[in-house]
């Protein structure tokens, strides 16, 4: 017995010396990358613009990243989703792609990220946040950015929320935008998720699966629109909804050489409780619940561009392109990227930073 027990002692302490061995090996890997890639971007970006910072906006100190290989090219302003959603510390899985000839600006808007965080203290409970103020200081940014580098006009690209964001600003300010690319654009929540349900249950009766648990959640949903129902209905229809190109975010943001603890808090904070999330920027998450693109004008006075993934249910292909068939512009052009979900851009970024530099290149012939 004492035989069998020291073998299964020395057995356990082998698993726990290997189990700890791939921890540090994991770690040193990550620690490795993510320094080869800071270097790469030091040296990718040493005569134009490398730089994370805080700036002034409308009373609050406000996180950018800036990125581009010469100070004189046009801007790219990127308005990322959630809303509260920031993914600035990823997002040069696919600006690495745009920076030779555009100049780069991630943004994590007012409520959220690091932005929030170096605000907590005079805004914990974010009673400053709301769609106009998100208006105002994305003009704040605009302002900003035309300064810094010398432009009359920025190009608006937003993704999901950023969408309508994005979309409402260009047709406020179109003296103020170049061109407008809209990344899985935004038509109507609440519509694009009863097209959603409706879709999934003809897959899931062709299936002879059984529908009652969706169609209880589509119910709740009907009863009562709104973030944890919205939630609880995805997590049915997405099992009929497959993805097969992912961008695989969480490795993008492991080896990024831009993120900080304060975007691994903020991701934490998503991840928790989903009611407490939501209260802390509530005014958006009203705001995204009740928008509709088509309440404002279908008509742009700026050049216009869509990118959707071919399977994303979030924002329905088929809904965009609606939608694009709906407006008027100087100039139109709508991309589908095949395979792809809610995320195209980080999903297949170079196929994605093509489409965006032959619809920019075109404006000028």
């Amino acid at each position: 017995m004492k035989t069998l027990k020291n073998i299964l002692l020395k057995i356990l302490k082998f698993i726990v010396i290997a189990i700890a061995a791939i921890i540090l090996v994991c770690i040193l890997a990550i620690v490795i990358l993510r320094g080869f890639n800071y270097a790469h971007h030091k040296i990718m970006y040493k005569d134009g613009v490398n730089k994370t910072t805080y700036i002034d906006i409308n009373g609050q100190k406000q996180y950018v990243m800036m990125m581009g290989v010469d100070n004189s090219n046009p801007v790219v302003i990127y308005l990322h989703g959630g809303p509260a959603g920031p993914d600035t510390f990823i997002t040069y899985c696919f600006s690495d792609y745009l920076t030779d000839e555009y100049t780069f600006i991630g943004w994590d808007q007012r409520g959220c990220g690091r932005t929030y965080y170096r605000n907590i203290d005079k805004d914990p409970s974010n009673e400053t946040v709301s769609f106009d103020q998100a208006l105002e200081d994305l003009d704040a940014l605009v302002t900003y950015a035309c300064d810094r580098f010398g432009q009359d006009k920025v190009i608006i690209m937003g993704h999901s929320y950023g969408t309508a964001l994005g979309s409402t600003y260009v047709k406020q300010h179109p003296d103020k935008v170049l061109a407008y690319i809209g990344i899985e654009q935004l038509v109507s929540l609440e519509d694009a998720d009863i097209y959603s349900y409706h879709d999934a249950v003809s897959k899931a009766k062709l299936a002879g699966d059984d529908t009652t648990d969706m169609d209880n959640a589509f119910k709740d949903f009907c009863a009562d629109p709104g973030i944890p129902t919205l939630i609880a209905l995805r997590n049915h229809t997405s099992k009929y909804h497959p993805v097969e190109k992912e961008s695989g975010q969480v490795g993008l943001a492991l080896f990024s050489p831009y993120a900080n603890i304060d975007d691994l808090k903020w991701f934490s904070k998503q991840l928790g409780n989903i009611s407490s999330f939501v209260e802390l920027n509530k005014p958006l998450f009203d705001t995204v619940m009740s928008f509709s693109v088509y309440e404002d004008s279908l008509d742009y006075d700026v050049p216009v561009c869509f990118i959707s993934g071919s399977e994303d249910w979030v924002c329905p292909t088929d809904k965009t392109t609606e939608y694009y068939d709906a407006i008027t512009a100087p100039q139109k052009h709508m991309y589908v990227i095949d395979k792809c979900g809610h995320d195209a851009h980080m999903a297949a970024p170079q196929e994605f930073c093509a489409d965006v530099k032959e619809f920019l290149k075109n404006l000028e012939n």
